[in-house]
C-alpha cells in the first residue's frame, strides 16, 4: 500500500511510485499473487513516500473466540517502509514480496530524523 496523502502525493512522488511497483511486480512475475493499492495516509509524512508491504491472509471465516476477525499472517511479514524512490522498489519486492524478508534498511523510527526530501543527505551528514 502507498501512501497517497497530500505530503506524500503531492509533494513527494508517490503517484509514479504506485505505477513503478505495479511495473515491477509484472516484471519479477507477481502481477497475479501481488496487488497494489492506496492507503490515504500512515501518519509519517516526513518520512514518505511510505510504502505498506503485508501479507494478504485468506479471509475465511473467524473461529469464535480467536479475537480476530482475519487469522493474522506470519509474524515479521509486514512493514512500513520510508522514503520509497525508484531505486529501492526492486530490493523491496525481491527480498520482502519474495523471499519475505523485511528490508530493514528502509525503516526509520518514528521522531528521530528531521524532514528531508528523497536523495537529499542526511541532517547530520557533512555538505
Amino acid at each position: 500500500m502507498i501512501c497517497r496523502g497530500p505530503e506524500c502525493g503531492d509533494h513527494r512522488g508517490s503517484a509514479p511510485l504506485f505505477e513503478q511497483f505495479r511495473a515491477a511486480l509484472v516484471r519479477h512475475g507477481l502481477a497475479n499473487d501481488a496487488e497494489v493499492a492506496w492507503q490515504s495516509c500512515f501518519g509519517r509524512c516526513t518520512q514518505g513516500p511510505n510504502v505498506l508491504v503485508r501479507e494478504i491472509v485468506d479471509s475465511a471465516a473467524p473461529t469464535l473466540g480467536s479475537g480476530f476477525a482475519t487469522a493474522p499472517g506470519p509474524r515479521g511479514v509486514t512493514a512500513l517502509y520510508n522514503r520509497i524512490d525508484a531505486t529501492r522498489i526492486d530490493r523491496v519486492i525481491t527480498e520482502h514480496v519474495m523471499a519475505g524478508k523485511v528490508v530493514r534498511d528502509f525503516i526509520e523510527p518514528t521522531g528521530i530524523l528531521g524532514s528531508y526530501l528523497v536523495g537529499s543527505k542526511q541532517k547530520d551528514s557533512k555538505q
